[in-house]
């Protein structure tokens, strides 16, 4: 993991082999970010890392790190664990996309972010992790 010190703007243009992940703190700007873009787009029963396409022609891809089951909850780290573990699967196995997402938990999630560097620090060095 590579830990960069701002905030991942999203409604910056990407494309692959850049990949935006967002937790669900940020998922508000997300969808402010993309017209058409909603959360039914994502299916939350499924504790997984998921990726949706928001625009084949720019080949742009965003996925999703689940950090708690309810926006009003605080984020749990057993989800934070549990992303983390599929984000990281997932990263090694495409070491040539570069994984870009916000520090998870914190802010809105209430946890400390000592909580949840420890977990992080596992993630592979192609995940940049914005804070």
């Amino acid at each position: 993991m590579q830990l960069i010190n701002h905030r991942l703007d999203y409604s910056k243009p990407w494309s692959l082999p850049d990949l935006y992940v967002f937790t669900g703190s940020a998922a508000k700007q997300v969808r402010d970010s993309w017209l058409g873009f909603d959360k039914n787009m994502i299916d939350i029963t499924f504790y997984n890392f998921v990726i949706t396409e928001i625009n084949f022609e720019l080949k742009q891809y965003i996925g999703w790190f689940q950090v708690k089951d309810h926006w009003r909850d605080q984020a749990s780290l057993a989800l934070i664990r549990h992303s983390t573990e599929t984000l990281g699967t997932f990263a090694l196995s495409r070491p040539h996309l570069h994984i870009h997402m916000n520090y998870p938990g914190i802010g809105n999630g209430r946890l400390r972010e000592a909580e949840v560097q420890p977990i992080l620090e596992t993630l592979p060095d192609n995940v940049r992790v914005y804070k």
